[in-house]
């Protein structure tokens, strides 16, 4: 039996107007345990876990794999749910086979994820940042991997908005999206010097699209985040502080808040029993 664990995201700059995106990973944590069975069995039963593990099984050569994921990670918010539960997976189901290697495990995690329909992009950007953890700049588009940072590890407030619900990052126009494809590379642009101004910038452009309100993101500015914005296509708003009391207490009426940490650790096979 193998156990692997991987981190949550957050966005930075997002993929979908322009392809190139930007994420930070977080102290969210998803697990999966795989050992060997004669078929395929995944729990939950989830098209993107299943798919993940054939890919994985079929990278290595095995017939089959018993897989059980669990996530910290509120499923449909924003907060790159499907790419870590991917990338734990395929790292989870490749260890197994004693072939544990990050990048293999991510490159099919974003394959899981393309063939089954999650991603607009590819998450890319997300999965890398969930596997390799800091500050990741990618290029959806040539599947390519700009840059990883490792960042000061500070505290991160996740505002669960209490009158919205769940979206499927596929219910999203990205076509519509892409007409604003100048704007979102111009914030791109900035990065990595100005992080937290382009992580602002881009929640702004997204919530205006989508139709959320920005008025939590800017009170979390005014009361001293470094940076804050919607993550992926929503509904979830991240800030990042030095101290994010405040914020917390501005945010505590308004929905579910999550206090979590920047992550600099990469993904990890904790156990590995290949017997």
């Amino acid at each position: 039996m193998v156990e692997v664990a991987v981190n949550g995201a957050v966005t930075v700059v997002n993929a979908i107007a322009g392809w190139r995106g930007a994420a930070l990973s977080i102290d969210f944590e998803v697990r999966a345990r795989a050992e060997p069975c004669e078929t395929v069995r995944v729990k939950p039963n989830d098209p993107l876990i299943r798919r993940a593990a054939l890919l994985a099984l079929e990278e290595v050569g095995g017939e089959g794999a018993k897989v059980e994921v669990d996530s910290e990670i509120p499923i449909g918010w924003g907060l790159k749910s499907s790419s870590a539960v991917a990338n734990a997976t395929a790292l989870a189901v490749l260890s197994l086979h004693g072939k544990g290697d990050l990048m293999r495990a991510l490159g099919i995690s974003v394959k899981a994820a393309r063939l089954t329909g999650v991603t607009i992009t590819g998450a890319l950007d997300d999965a890398t940042a969930s596997m390799l953890g800091g500050f990741v700049m990618t290029d959806n588009s040539r599947d390519e991997i700009l840059m990883r940072l490792p960042v000061a590890e500070r505290d991160v407030l996740i505002l669960l908005p209490g009158h919205l619900k769940s979206r499927p990052t596929s219910s999203v126009d990205a076509d519509g999206l892409r007409s604003y494809s100048r704007l979102a590379n111009s914030i791109f642009s900035m990065l990595p010097r100005r992080i937290w101004e382009a992580m602002t910038l881009n929640g702004l452009l997204y919530s205006s699209l989508l139709g959320y309100d920005p008025v939590p993101a800017l009170e979390a500015i005014r009361l001293g985040a470094l940076g804050a914005g919607l993550s992926g296509t929503g509904p979830a708003v991240a800030a990042v502080c030095d101290s994010c009391d405040e914020v917390e207490e501005a945010w505590s009426s308004l929905g579910k808040v999550i206090r979590r940490r920047i992550t600099n650790r990469r993904a990890m096979i904790l156990s590995e029993d290949l017997r």
